[in-house]
């Protein structure tokens, strides 16, 4: 698979989500969810500071298989958003890792995610090799707890 370009997504891929990111350092960036051909796509794509990834653009992807979608869902509800006693994460445990399709997959929670003190979650995908970077050889995503609630990220993913 290569770096997708969704402004010309092939027929196999559908946008299910689409929105400006609320990260408050990049006003002009947009979050993407596509699916196609089992997967799962989450992209961010804001205009080019370091040279483009398509034309015109900077682009962020993660790819995960499409049953990894209820993974993440369960991790951060579940693992990081519960306390020890609700079934949660036991306290100082910020990383939940686990193997999901045959694809070795990693949730951080972490600070200054998009901002200064701006709670989130580092995603990592370990089986597949970053679409930007030729030295990677995996594939890291950021998503803010404000995408997740306040932009409806988390619903949108529900609803797949």
């Amino acid at each position: 698979m290569q770096l997708l370009n969704p402004f010309q997504l092939d027929k196999n891929y559908q946008i299910l989500y689409d929105r400006p990111s609320l990260n408050e350092n990049e006003e002009d960036e947009t979050f993407k969810v596509i699916i196609g051909e089992k997967l799962l796509i989450l992209q961010n794509i804001c205009p080019p500071t370091f040279g483009e990834d398509i034309p015109g653009f900077s682009v962020d992807q993660i790819e995960l298989p499409y049953i990894a979608n209820q993974w993440l869902i369960n991790t951060i509800e579940d693992k990081f958003w519960k306390s020890a006693a609700q079934g949660g994460l036991p306290s100082g445990t910020y990383s939940y890792k686990e193997e999901v399709n045959g694809e070795k997959l990693a949730l951080y929670r972490e600070m200054n995610v998009g901002a200064k003190n701006q709670k989130g979650f580092r995603l990592t995908n370990f089986s597949r090799p970053s679409r930007i970077y030729d030295d990677d050889d995996f594939q890291d995503f950021f998503i803010t707890d404000l995408m997740l609630l306040e932009g409806g990220l988390l619903d949108a993913l529900k609803q797949l």
